[in-house]
């Protein structure tokens, strides 16, 4: 160990078949709105997609999650009573697609306007929070990122080029997500190859590709007959995950994320923020191979390197007094030159799809015990990934039932150890995960409507994992999340939906942070 286009073609029918199943589980989607006339022989279309959504917290902030231990975590459980309203949004998704024989262009963005971030909220403990000003007022930064922002998400250029009768070339430049392997709701290879809006994370069945956020990249794609395609990408800059700002109601942290202030060490004694370390805007590249090896199986072999998005905590340490040593700032930095080897297969047995995925990440930021606590080093970690989709046939529960799911294991392999230290992880060499749904589809409910009944199920039985993000929101060792939902869809283009949201689990900062934030939600969209 050192200290659009033709992307998915290989996999079409998994990719379908998923998109079908998650999607009704998310009642998500949109149709093509209409086209515009720009002349000069481009074709032009658009999608506009406008959205509600209110949720509303339904259990009280529980004391071992709000208590003195909990000092540098407890601001975003604090800001809610149960009754809050933690989301009350209004939402528009815009998508721009422009093409001309072989070439095209494509813009998507967003904006959003939540009411509730611009209220005073429910935090009445001036002593605890870890922000300058009032205690019941949200952070600017809460309020921009999860208060109201507009942004550019997708903006990239592609063109399609034969270069023989059998080989096909697809290249792309710009803002754009390039998302390999097969991973469904775990950071797999699709994880390693960009930022998250890890806002998105929280509700639970949240898709892995559907989370992350495009970045500045040339990508490309080479189709050797109908069997073989080789697969290239090179990021142009570097963008961290966005986390949930401190204060927000999915928050568990009150130093990292937007809005972060200051670290409290005890009554009257913090460490302020002193900045972030990010790598640089270089380095980052993926290269891969995926064959077609039979009508139904094709099989991947991918070699990534990328810099960690996901931070992590320095604290800068100085002698405050003869002979007394204690942190007097601190910064958030990201590990950088993390080297990624992985295999991908997909296929089907019987009515099912069954895919997985197998990686060695070699550098990865992992928590080793030190002589001033857990101290970010560097380590060697193996992956494995099996997931399958299936659709049950028509019976007396409903007319289709859809069953998605996915396993996921990790095993540290090896670890930088902490000069000082007991030589040991902070937490778990190995953990296991899983996560299920189960949607029930009645079509015609009512003349036009449709109704779809997501049942997700996550759970982690062991282990608290040492990478960060490897089970999406799954936290450690025991949480559990069960979200029911019913979503109505009318005529393909108003979809409105109502789910009740549970984190299970006793309350405990280091496995089960979120198992106070049970929640339910509505929401309501509509696409033209």
């Amino acid at each position: 160990m050192r200290s659009k286009g033709k992307v998915r073609r290989l996999a079409v029918r998994r990719g379908v078949l998923g998109a079908a199943l998650i999607g009704a589980a998310g009642a998500q989607g949109t149709a093509v709105a209409g086209s515009l006339d720009v002349g000069g022989g481009f074709d032009a279309k658009y999608n506009l997609t406008l959205g509600y959504a209110a949720a509303m917290r339904t259990e009280s902030p529980d004391s071992a999650l709000t208590g003195p231990a909990a000092v540098n975590a407890d601001d975003g459980d604090r800001n809610f009573d149960s009754g809050s309203l933690i989301n009350n949004r209004a939402s528009l998704l815009a998508e721009f697609y422009l093409s001309r024989g072989g070439y095209g262009a494509v813009l998507r963005g967003d904006a959003f306007y939540d009411d509730v971030y611009h209220r005073r909220n429910d935090n009445d403990s001036p002593g605890t929070v870890n922000k300058a000003g009032d205690n019941d007022e949200f952070t600017d930064d809460a309020r921009k990122y999860s208060g109201g922002r507009a942004r550019v998400l997708d903006a990239y250029v592609y063109g399609d080029w034969s270069l023989s009768d059998s080989v096909q070339l697809n290249l792309r430049g710009g803002r754009q997500v390039v998302a390999w392997g097969e991973s469904l709701f775990f950071s797999g290879i699709a994880g390693a190859q960009g930022p998250a809006d890890a806002t998105k994370a929280n509700v639970p069945g949240a898709e892995i590709k559907n989370i992350l956020l495009p970045v500045a990249q040339v990508s490309g794609q080479l189709d050797i007959g109908s069997r073989t395609s080789l697969m290239a990408y090179y990021h142009l800059e570097y963008k961290p995950t966005e986390l949930d700002p401190v204060g927000s109601y999915f928050s568990i942290s009150d130093v990292t994320g937007p809005g972060r202030e200051f670290l409290t060490l005890g009554p009257g004694f913090a460490a302020p923020y002193a900045g972030d370390i990010e790598p640089s805007d270089n380095g980052q590249y993926g290269v891969g191979v995926k064959v077609q090896v039979s009508g139904s199986t094709n099989v991947g072999l991918y070699r990534l390197r990328y810099h960690d998005t996901n931070p992590a905590l320095s604290l800068n340490i100085a002698e405050v007094a003869p002979g007394v040593f204690a942190p007097v700032s601190y910064n958030i930095g990201y590990f950088d030159g993390i080297d990624m080897t992985a295999l991908s297969f997909s296929t089907r047995l019987g009515p099912a799809n069954v895919a997985g995925e197998v990686s060695y990440r070699e550098g990865i930021n992992v928590l080793v015990d030190g002589p001033l606590g857990p101290t970010s080093s560097r380590g060697d970690l193996a992956q494995v990934l099996l997931s399958s989709l299936y659709t049950v046939p028509p019976n007396f529960l409903s007319q289709e039932i859809g069953l998605v799911g996915e396993a996921g294991y990790i095993h540290v392999e090896d670890f930088d150890k902490v000069a000082g230290g007991p030589g040991t992880l902070t937490n778990d060499k190995m953990a296991w995960g899983y996560s299920l749904i189960a949607t029930l589809n009645y079509r015609n409910v009512f003349q036009g409507w449709d109704l779809a009944v997501p049942i997700t199920w996550a759970h982690l039985p062991e282990g608290n994992p040492a990478m960060a993000g490897s089970f999406g929101s799954l936290y450690g060792q025991g949480d559990r999340r069960l979200s029911v939902a019913g979503n109505f869809t009318y005529l393909q283009n108003l979809q409105v939906g109502v789910s009740y949201n549970a984190y299970l689990g006793s309350a405990t900062l280091a496995e089960r942070p979120y198992a106070d934030r049970d929640y339910v939600a509505f929401n309501v969209k509509y696409a033209y």
